[in-house]
């Protein structure tokens, strides 16, 4: 057994607890059944709903865009793909720039990419990380073993490092015209799902080709059960995967409190903050819900722990689950070392005031 596959044991353990404490709810909870241990897993039902519930948000987010990546492949290809072999990176790559994995950016890769390599989504040392791993953990595509060098990693990541350096430097300088671009980003973003959504819906009911080109978004003549995979199944294993994983997260907050805590205090910020870091790794929204009550330095460290390491143990986990299993591992290292490594920039950059002031609020809550 590797370690992917214990990876989904242990989500799939998570996931029966949290069904047993829906299904003890209903006749007065778990702590009454199960004593103690009923009342440490209790709300772990609700989060198994909210892991099924998600199941709306994703497809309104990927079904559109999984639909579209033929047809954008179609018209970015014969710009894109001049440019990133000029730069010696796999076009491939384009689509992870751009897209997190679970919004399309997987199955552009795939019609963009020139060889067997898929895109790896995360900053520039997330990537060396995730594919280090991946070296040694006999990922295969179509059957064939996929050899990831330290080369074709690094020169792979030169348009991720182009980019990422040139956002850097325009949040530097230029930042509410940065800001701005990206909220016009957002909303072409929208825009375009809601349309390749749109059309990808009246193709599957009415049989009209709105747009040439679309990908089916259910099972289609010629698919192979277990082999191909189309939007809708993809959302319905991610969910799958999400049954087990927002209860892992809640109970492993409450059940290792106090070494949590204790993080919170080595990076002098408060418990509020320390809870944020943890609720990220599945979803980083309830993460935003609670930086009201962050100081300074939670509210940086979070976010920037945010743009890597969010979804790890949530969204993210399900799409390798339900797509590309062995890449599970590899994902997971990948987005953790670049959330670290993003903590540890983010600490030199808060003022040392705050710094001071975070860990003064800090032992007052201990």
């Amino acid at each position: 057994m590797g370690i992917n596959e214990i990876i989904m044991y242990i989500m799939m353990f998570f996931m029966l607890i949290a069904a047993v404490d829906r299904i003890l709810s209903q006749f007065g909870g778990s702590a009454r059944f199960l004593g103690k241990f009923g009342k440490s897993i209790e709300g772990s039902g609700g989060q198994f709903e909210e892991g099924f519930m998600a199941m709306g948000a994703l497809g309104l987010a990927m079904v559109g865009m999984t639909a579209l990546a033929p047809v954008l492949a179609h018209v970015l290809g014969p710009v894109i793909i001049p440019v990133y072999e000029m730069l010696g990176a796999n076009p491939s790559m384009f689509a992870g720039t751009l897209l997190a994995c679970d919004m399309g950016g997987f199955f552009l890769a795939k019609e963009l990419a020139l060889g067997v390599l898929a895109g790896i989504v995360t900053i520039p040392i997330g990537c060396i990380a995730g594919g280090l791993v991946a070296m040694y953990s006999g990922v295969q595509i179509n059957g064939q073993p996929v050899e990831f060098t330290f080369a074709l990693i690094l020169m792979n990541m030169i348009p991720v490092l182009i980019v990422a350096v040139l956002v850097a430097l325009g949040l530097k300088f230029i930042p509410e015209k940065m800001i701005n671009g990206f909220q016009i980003f957002a909303k072409f973003l929208v825009a375009l799902i809601t349309l390749g959504l749109a059309a990808a819906v009246v193709k599957f009911l009415l049989g009209w080709e709105l747009i040439p080109g679309l990908d089916p978004i259910f099972m289609a003549p010629g698919d192979k059960p277990g082999e191909v995979m189309r939007a809708i199944e993809v959302i319905g294993s991610i969910s799958c995967v999400l049954l087990g994983a927002y209860p892992m997260v809640l109970l492993l907050t409450r059940w290792f409190e106090k070494p949590l805590m204790s993080v919170g205090k080595v990076l002098n910020m408060n418990n509020i903050a320390a809870a944020g870091m943890v609720a990220t790794l599945a979803n980083n929204i309830p993460m935003f819900g609670m930086m009201k009550q962050m100081d300074t330095r939670g509210k940086v460290i979070n976010c920037a722990f945010a743009v890597s390491a969010a979804f790890a143990l949530g969204d993210h986990l399900g799409f390798a689950a339900a797509n590309m299993n062995a890449m599970i591992f590899p994902m997971i290292v990948g987005k953790l070392i670049g959330g670290v490594t993003a903590i540890g920039v983010a600490m030199m950059l808060v003022p040392k005031e705050d710094a001071t002031a975070a860990k003064t609020e800090a032992e007052a809550q201990s």
